[in-house]
């Protein structure tokens, strides 16, 4: 039986990540009964259809209707919503997903007694491939928490860590995509060059990826181990290696990750 069994969630916008999360808890066989809302009323009339769904006109009506509020909106537009659903909250769970968003600012948002949880997911929770990082205060509930992450993993993998790390989280999970898309991109273009026709060339170079992070995901290999199972002496693989390392290209990676990580840390007001 789930966890999530006999719950009452809330969601508070429906955009990619809000929708991701929608789509993830009515998977799951005996899961929660939900509750959204949204300024776009047009997501709201599809959404309604759904089993286990049901919608309100307000932020406040979703959250006195929800035992757990998931806050899916802009960063910029949190502080409404929380000062919004301030009364309605209290004793209840809210979790924000919203980046560079802090703890402090959830707490000094909402009523004491309101527990507060960051989440930060990411794009791939659209197709159930997500990666979501919960941070949570010290005093938080076990309980509470572990309710958080079946959440969370109803669309993907979920895992805790402390705060102070959620902007490299932000550069490695929540810009990673991204950065990946663009390597696909690349392969693919090279492919192309070669003279593979451009689906071929996606498929061949998106399956790739993907196969080969199933590889890694595998007991969490280590992969440059993998590597070298394919990089045979004097190969096709290893000359491609060297070109790519000769270009700079794992500094390049890491510098990309860093630079989010740090746009992060500034979008926070540090």
């Amino acid at each position: 039986m789930s966890i999530l069994k006999g719950l009452k969630i809330g969601c508070i916008g429906t955009g990619n990540m809000g929708g991701a999360i929608i789509s993830g808890l009515l998977k799951i066989e005996d899961g929660p009964e939900l509750n959204i809302c949204d300024t776009d009323k047009s997501k709201l009339t599809r959404l309604e259809k759904m089993p286990r769904v049901s919608t309100s006109a307000s932020s406040s009506e979703t959250t006195a209707l929800s035992d757990i509020i998931i806050v899916a909106v802009k960063p910029a537009a949190v502080p409404s919503v929380l000062s919004s659903i301030r009364e309605e909250a209290r004793g209840k769970t809210v979790i924000s997903i919203a980046a560079g968003v802090k703890l402090k600012t959830l707490r000094d948002n909402l009523l004491p007694g309101t527990a507060v949880i960051r989440v930060m997911p990411n794009t791939p929770a659209l197709i159930s491939q997500g990666m979501s990082v919960l941070s949570a205060p010290e005093d938080i509930d076990v309980g509470t928490l572990d309710i958080a992450i079946a959440v969370f993993q109803s669309f993907g993998r979920a895992i805790v860590l402390p705060e102070h790390l959620m902007d490299a989280v932000t550069g490695v999970s929540g810009s990673g995509p991204a950065f990946v898309f663009t390597f696909i991109q690349a392969l693919a273009d090279g492919a192309v060059k070669c003279g593979i026709s451009r689906n071929d060339a996606l498929l061949l170079a998106a399956q790739t990826v993907f196969g080969s992070a199933g590889m890694v995901l595998d007991e969490l290999q280590n992969p440059i181990m993998l590597r070298d199972m394919v990089a045979s002496p004097a190969g096709t693989t290893i000359e491609g290696i060297h070109k790519l390392e000769i270009s700079g290209f794992s500094g390049i990676v890491m510098d990309a990750v860093e630079s989010a990580a740090k746009k992060s840390r500034a979008l926070g007001g540090e």
